[in-house]
């Protein structure tokens, strides 16, 4: 006995070392330039890099490989026929390229690089594999600033991606936000808007916004935020339409790859959720946690009637403060783990979920908060509802009703969002109308531009 538990020691570290020398040599800068020498394209520090491998050890490489034949990932949703790109991350040892296409699970695909005049970088290509669905991972290449994909070597690439930065040390923020494509005709200009302030009160700090149908008006509101850079946001458009789940999905798998080494904690909820604490801010909740093998905790819903739409648009103060949305809606169920949503860390996940990790990497497990530390509320229509209406008056199976209490959110809490919430929106929707009278008539006289109060945009 004692022979055979030295054997598979020693077997353990000898295997050990075989894959740390492997790595080494497949991560392996190299100096010599691969670029033409004619080229004109200056290649900073970060981006002088080759690596033959998309994986960072032996186990995560097992991993892919079972969570292929486990077949974790096969989201035939869409019956698009061409390969499309929606973005690519550059990554400390790898790239990853996320696809519009929604059909190409573990399918060979190439990698294709460019340089930064979009010229391909000669003999660059690599044969990767699609996986999970909408993703593939590519080595580095030295020099490439543009990526693109293909089914053969020989065939035209789609038209390359710039790749985004994400070679970081340490994560830019501790905890950011993904939320859940913007699809439909509900106003979403408030929801918006105390959706992003309430998080920034749980020590969110950047917002991952995907957007298919918004209009003019909502628009606004996010604008103001992308110009405060608080949020990026992606839109879904691609010529093949599809259904909304779709453009879940591979929303889910974008801000995966989006937020990883962007990002410490990443939490994926809908516009129509709020993450709420039990006296300490989300993010202190997420500090106290110092067990290294935690990759995503798991939070229950608590579903919160709301039996009222929302204001199509602002009209004054006094309305906005009738129409607040954390003072309006508070009755609710006790939480359940059913519809549980969850705050990740990226580079520890394999696969993600709408609601959980599909897979995780090896050592990585999850923690549930109990409902004390954290829910996420979840602002329940009792119309219009795709999956039931009426769900607050519906009996249990064992025939007795939901028991609704009111939940409000703590009262320095809701001071605090208020304040916020209320200037944000009038800085956005408070108009103040040109004053015509201060205008020089030098300025219509001089280039005969038209009358100001009149005509506010020349027509040419």
């Amino acid at each position: 006995m004692v022979y055979l538990t030295r054997f598979v020691a020693v077997l353990f570290i000898c295997c050990a070392i075989a894959n740390y020398l492997i790595f080494s040599w497949k991560t392996a800068n190299i100096d010599f330039n691969p670029l033409k020498t004619n080229n004109q394209c200056y290649v900073s520090e970060w981006n002088r890099k080759n690596t033959q491998s998309t994986s960072s050890s032996y186990w995560n490489t097992f991993s892919k490989w079972l969570w292929i034949k486990l077949n974790l990932s096969n989201q035939n949703l869409h019956n698009n026929t061409e390969t499309s790109i929606l973005a690519a991350y550059v990554y400390p040892d790898q790239i990853s390229i996320s696809l519009f296409s929604q059909h190409l699970a573990r399918q060979q695909m190439y990698c294709r690089y460019f340089d930064c005049e979009q010229k391909e970088i000669p003999g660059t290509a690599w044969l990767g594999r699609v996986f999970p669905e909408s993703v593939v991972e590519c080595p580095r290449r030295y020099g490439a600033e543009f990526v693109s994909v293909s089914k053969t070597r020989e065939e035209e690439a789609p038209t390359p991606v710039r790749l985004t930065f994400r070679v970081y040390d340490e994560p830019v923020h501790e905890l950011s936000v993904c939320m859940s494509p913007m699809y439909g005709n509900q106003s979403t200009w408030l929801q918006i808007v105390d959706f992003i302030e309430h998080h920034k009160l749980e020590g969110a700090s950047y917002f991952y916004f995907y957007v298919g149908q918004i209009s003019k008006y909502d628009e606004r509101m996010l604008n103001d935020y992308v110009r405060t850079g608080e949020i990026e946001v992606t839109r879904l458009q691609d010529k093949y339409e599809r259904v909304f789940m779709a453009w879940q999905f591979l929303q889910i798998q974008d801000c995966h790859l989006r937020s990883k080494y962007h990002s410490k904690w990443t939490a994926f909820i809908d516009i129509d959720e709020r993450i709420a604490t039990n006296g300490q801010k989300m993010v202190e909740v997420l500090r106290s946690i110092q067990d290294s093998t935690v990759g995503d905790v798991q939070l229950q819903s608590l579903s919160v009637v709301r039996d009222q739409d929302y204001p199509e648009k602002y009209l004054n103060l006094e309305q906005l403060e009738k129409e607040l949305i954390f003072k309006k809606f508070n009755d609710s169920i006790d939480p359940v783990w059913q519809g549980l949503k969850t705050i990740m860390r990226p580079n520890k996940i394999g696969i993600m979920g709408i609601h959980a990790a599909v897979a995780q990497y090896p050592g990585i497990r999850t923690l549930q908060l109990n409902s004390t530390q954290a829910v996420v509320r979840h602002l329940r229509s009792t119309k219009n509802r795709v999956f039931g209406s009426d769900w607050h008056i519906t009996p249990n199976e064992n025939g007795t009703l939901p028991v609704l209490k009111k939940r409000p959110l703590p009262d320095e809490f809701c001071k605090e969002l208020r304040e916020a919430i209320v200037k944000r929106v009038l800085h956005v929707y408070e108009i103040i109308p040109v004053n015509c009278s201060t205008i020089p008539t030098e300025l219509t006289e001089a280039i005969r531009h038209p009358d100001p109060c009149k005509q506010p945009w020349a027509q040419f």
